[in-house]
């Protein structure tokens, strides 16, 4: 595995590592995310990550690996795409009065329910987020900078009524 695939996976599997005691599962997880970090071989880090995955397999929740294209975003603007969209998660997670929210903020009309946890809601405002930075990426909105912690993301133009952008 190349060393810009393991950085992203790990990146994801160590935020889920930090929500919550794993037990032993997550701290054999994380000796093989040690031995994976320390390692120069695509193949052995390739071994690694089989044995993490497996592991992580016995967890609902464990982050799957992408499949498919490559993201929209240089390597450099999806490690800062991917730090964004970890804050947003922690920052929905660790919000206080949970059922409160959870009673009053809906999925999208036509999905209907409810979300079944604040952590679910956690995530798809992650995915928005993330969703977001690409979007304006493709945009030519954001350039990958950031102040701070904040990226530099210009907002989309307002739309009139007739469908079009407002001129400035």
């Amino acid at each position: 595995m190349k060393i810009e695939n393991w950085n992203k996976n790990i990146g994801e599997v160590e935020v889920w590592l930090n929500r919550e005691d794993r037990g032993d599962a997550g701290q054999a997880i994380g000796l093989s995310i040690t031995l994976g970090n320390a390692c120069g071989n695509d193949d052995l880090r390739s071994t690694y990550w089989t044995a993490i995955r497996s592991i992580g397999s016995l967890f609902e929740d464990f982050p799957k690996a992408r499949r498919g294209r490559e993201s929209a975003l240089p390597e450099e603007m999806e490690a800062l795409a991917v730090s964004v969209k970890n804050a947003v998660y922690t920052a929905f997670a660790d919000i206080t009065n949970a059922e409160l929210l959870m009673t009053v903020i809906l999925p999208h009309g036509r999905t209907g329910g409810a979300y079944t946890s604040i952590q679910e809601y956690a995530e798809k405002m992650a995915k928005t987020a993330y969703d977001n930075l690409v979007k304006g990426h493709k945009e030519g909105r954001w350039d990958g900078s950031m102040n701070g912690e904040i990226p530099s993301l210009t907002p989309p133009p307002v739309k009139t009524k007739e469908g079009g952008e407002e001129e400035e």
